[in-house]
């Protein structure tokens, strides 16, 4: 069964618009009423990326890849190969910083160990939840940064496509977030990712499983 679904019309809106879900009215008159499904313009402030967004751009994008292959001891779940792929590609051309050596596979390798690949699951003690292991508080401090990431709630980031796509920029954004005196490279950026103080063991957890995986990898990526 795969990991991902193409979401119905009205679960999706381009960019600077919005879904409005199906809902009930009264008139004038009081009569009771119904609103249909229907995507609106964006009015006022200006939302970028919520939810719906970034599943219209996902679907409504190139999803031809190469795959990535599989994660050592895991399934391949190809599926989750172009989301990876898309998502990366599409921060990158943002302009957003990534460490040098961060390929797909890392990626592919860091949902392998936060989630055995299973979208719903949650961590005990934690707030953790998804492919990525979004925290509550990643998704309380996106909303400072401005580049187009607002609001989600926990239940969005059962979604793949929204999980993966949050991952990826919080990976940036912790490789951002790397202060003086400590080397900017790739093992501090997953070591971050998971914790600031005690992810040395989960940062060499990742490059050990990534490098017994690599022989899985396309060519291009070796």
């Amino acid at each position: 069964m795969s990991l991902i679904k193409r979401p119905p019309t009205l679960k999706m809106a381009p960019h600077g618009s919005h879904v409005v879900a199906r809902q009930a009215r009264i008139s004038k008159n009081g009569i009771r009423y119904f609103v249909k499904a229907h995507v609106r313009r964006n009015r006022g402030k200006k939302i970028v990326l919520l939810p719906e967004n970034r599943l219209y751009l996902f679907w409504h994008g190139d999803r031809e890849y190469p795959t990535i292959g599989a994660v050592k001891g895991f399934p391949k779940f190809p599926e989750l190969d172009a989301v990876i792929y898309f998502w990366l590609n599409y921060w990158q051309e943002f302009g957003l910083p990534f460490p040098k050596g961060l390929d797909p596979m890392v990626i592919k390798t860091m949902i392998a160990i936060e989630s055995s690949f299973r979208p719903k699951i949650g961590t005990k003690g934690s707030s953790a939840y998804g492919l990525m292991q979004i925290t509550d508080t990643t998704r309380r401090d996106v909303k400072n940064i401005n580049d187009g990431i607002l609001d989600l709630e926990r239940k969005d980031l059962e979604d793949p496509v929204i999980n993966i796509a949050m991952g990826i920029r919080w990976i940036s954004y912790k490789y951002a977030s790397i202060g003086k005196g400590v080397k900017k490279d790739l093992f501090n950026t997953i070591k971050y990712y998971y914790d600031k103080k005690k992810g040395d063991h989960y940062a060499h957890k990742v490059l050990n499983l990534y490098n017994l995986s690599k022989h899985n990898k396309p060519s291009s990526f070796r």
